[in-house]
């Protein structure tokens, strides 16, 4: 009977160690299957980290040639002074692609003070570059491909990155033979066309290897540098009657500064964009370039000033005057003296002004801006019907040129326009004005004694109506065409009004879509506000609106008269003198020093002078207004991302902008492909 009991228990324990054996081996399994899931897990993990790393190594090359080509961040790079429209037209060659050079420009960009020399000829299809990120200078990260590209390290990884530039043909009617990778776009303008592809391969040790391409077809402009890009610009900075200027703790300004001779601090003048965001956050204050000629400035230091060879007056470690940065407290001028310094250069080329204003006027008669060459009597005379052909000295009155299509000597409705607005003589007056039932149209009033012109522009309808009381017959008509001045390819929403004289009185509004420059040979008087319909938000720098005034005297002030209002309102770009005259030209205010205070003259634009105009006087111990204006100036921005009135005068110097193919704002792109 004790038997079948011993055989069930034995039974019963090859049953528990079958269970433990089978339990052992699934076990095994799931610690292998749970292995190979964790290496695979791994080897995914180092996948997606080498992707990253590889996608960052492309990013990376793509910013250095934003950079590169001043895309962004813009201004880091310029062009060389020494270059010029002549080289630039050689590179064009006509217009002709088999000799057109598309990377000689390359060797004039300046990027943290180095050059490329790449030599290139008209044969040279395509240039190459390695991204060396450990390059020590701030933004030139490329280097000219010789070899292998350097390994740069990003987070656990590293990755090697190469850009190939290659020129790109497109046709235009600049071209001649097809088309071409060089386009003419105006005198001394010209925009080069490219196509870079970015190869950027990484990986993570030791396995994990990517390679991603970026590709995508842009284009650059470079063109002379407008003057309107400067908040302020002084030839001599001194007072029209040589006294000296200082800049003091309340002097701020929020864009490019320059001078041809020295600056003067006291204290702490500032230089940069504050940050509009509240609270407010120091890392978010960017300096403005500050520049002058002279190698020397004068300092304050105590009332007993010094000239140094130096940015800033430190006497036995204590900072006494400096050019520095905002900062967080403006209102408190106490606490400046810690504020991170200006990026101030002295010893810059320097920058001349105009001698004259030939281009301004040749323009207003429909001449090519090209053409810089003293305007003639009878050019003028050949583009407004009623006058004869002849040298005889222009009459007074206010014109606007047209095509005689059917040589009556009459400017017939229906014929097209030949230029902008041209005046003989001294306006009385220049209103600014919208017009239409919504506000659409520009209206644009000018007063000569007797004569009154009225100008609408329809740019949607293309066509400008004229109403001159100088025609007895049929006083109003309409013509073909606005009044941008020259009518060949160009800004399709300019004006311009030249006068040969004074300008007593400007003011009005100009409306949304115009872009405007008026100059005159004489004294333009601002007797009343004068705003932008679309006014720029100064704090938003992807604010566009597209309505833009350029005030220009070429040889003599721009005044702010007693006629204008307290708290005055100025939306334009102005600037004041040529270098051939021997006026002392400036932006002032008239009787400055005179009267009761005038409150502030609100500005959003820059003011580009000869020398330093007066606005007003103040109390030396609390700096408040004591007659005249105070300073309350907003830099325009659109003026550094190179927007300008039209035809303003412009300096000696290139620039880079983007063209119509922008490079920065426009995504590449994106393959990956086997590496």
């Amino acid at each position: 009977m004790a038997q079948p009991l011993r055989n069930q228990q034995g039974m019963v324990m090859m049953s528990v160690i079958t269970t433990i054996l089978i339990l052992a081996l699934l076990s095994v399994l799931v610690l292998s299957l749970s292995g190979k899931e964790l290496a695979l897990s791994a080897v995914r993990l180092r996948g997606a980290q080498s992707l990253f790393v590889t996608e960052g190594g492309a990013v990376a090359a793509r910013s250095a040639l934003m950079a590169f080509m001043n895309a962004d961040p813009i201004g880091v790079a310029t062009l060389d002074a020494s270059l010029s429209g002549s080289a630039m037209a050689g590179w064009y060659a006509g217009g002709d692609p088999n000799a057109q050079n598309s990377f000689a420009i390359f060797d004039f960009v300046v990027l943290d003070d180095k050059r490329f020399t790449l030599n290139a000829t008209a044969a040279t299809n395509s240039v190459t570059f390695h991204l060396n990120w450990s390059l020590p200078d701030p933004h030139r990260k490329l280097q000219v491909a010789n070899g292998f590209p350097p390994a740069n390290p990003l987070g656990s990884g590293t990755y090697s990155a190469t850009v190939v530039i290659t020129r790109r043909a497109v046709a235009h009617p600049s071209c001649t033979a097809g088309p071409c990778y060089v386009h003419r776009l105006g005198p001394d303008e010209y925009e080069y066309l490219y196509t870079y592809s970015i190869t950027s391969d990484g990986g993570i040790p030791p396995q994990g290897r990517r390679r991603v391409t970026f590709s995508r077809d842009y284009s650059m402009r470079v063109r002379r540098q407008n003057f309107a890009k400067y908040a302020l610009f002084t030839h001599i900075h001194m007072t029209p009657n040589n006294l000296p200027i200082w800049f003091t703790s309340r002097t701020s300004f929020d864009g490019p500064v320059h001078t041809n001779g020295q600056f003067r601090f006291a204290f702490f003048p500032k230089y940069g964009t504050p940050d509009p965001d509240s609270p407010c956050d120091p890392a978010r204050i960017k300096a403005t370039p500050l520049t002058s000629v002279s190698t020397t400035a004068w300092f304050n230091h105590n009332g007993n000033p010094v000239q140094l060879n130096s940015n800033e007056n430190v006497v036995n470690a204590v900072r006494r005057d400096a050019p520095v940065t905002p900062d967080c407290t403006p209102a408190n001028l106490a606490d400046d003296s810690d504020n991170p310094p200006a990026t101030f250069s002295r010893g810059v080329e320097l920058i001349p002004i105009p001698a004259n204003a030939f281009s301004q006027k040749g323009v207003s008669i429909g001449r090519n801006p090209a053409n810089i060459s003293p305007v003639t009597n009878l050019q003028i005379r050949q583009v407004v019907p009623e006058l004869p052909d002849t040298i005889d000295l222009v009459p007074f009155g206010i014109y606007v040129p047209v095509t005689d299509s059917n040589a009556n000597g009459i400017s017939d409705a229906g014929e097209a326009l030949a230029g902008g607005i041209y005046v003989q003589g001294t306006l009385d007056g220049l209103t600014l004005a919208l017009g239409g039932g919504s506000n659409n149209l520009a209206v644009y009033t000018l007063v000569q004694g007797t004569q009154t012109v009225t100008i609408t522009v329809n740019r949607l309808a293309n066509t400008t109506t004229v109403t001159n009381t100088a025609w007895s017959v049929q006083p109003t008509r309409t013509f073909i065409g606005v009044p941008k001045g020259w009518q060949g390819p160009g800004n399709a929403s300019a004006v311009i009004a030249y006068v040969e004289g004074d300008i007593l009185s400007v003011s009005g509004t100009l409306e949304e879509k115009e872009q405007m420059t008026i100059a005159a040979s004489g004294r333009i008087n601002i007797t009343n506000h004068v705003r932008y319909e679309d006014p720029p938000i100064v704090t938003d720098p992807n604010d566009n609106p597209i309505n833009v005034l350029g005030l220009y005297s070429s040889n003599n002030d721009i005044r702010i008269t007693t006629a204008a209002p307290d708290d005055l309102q100025i939306h334009a770009v102005m600037m004041a003198g040529n270098s051939s005259d021997a006026f002392n030209s400036s932006v002032n205010v008239q009787n400055y020093n005179t009267g009761d205070p005038r409150g502030m003259v609100h500005l959003i634009g820059g003011l580009i002078e000869e020398y330093y105009g007066a606005f007003g006087t103040f109390n030396p111990l609390n700096g408040a207004t004591m007659t005249g204006y105070g300073r309350d100036f907003k830099y325009d921005r659109r003026m550094s991302r190179g927007f300008s009135p039209p035809y303003f005068p412009t300096t000696s110097l290139f620039e880079m902008v983007q063209g119509a193919d922008p490079l920065a704002g426009v995504r590449p792109n994106w393959r990956e492909a086997s590496p």
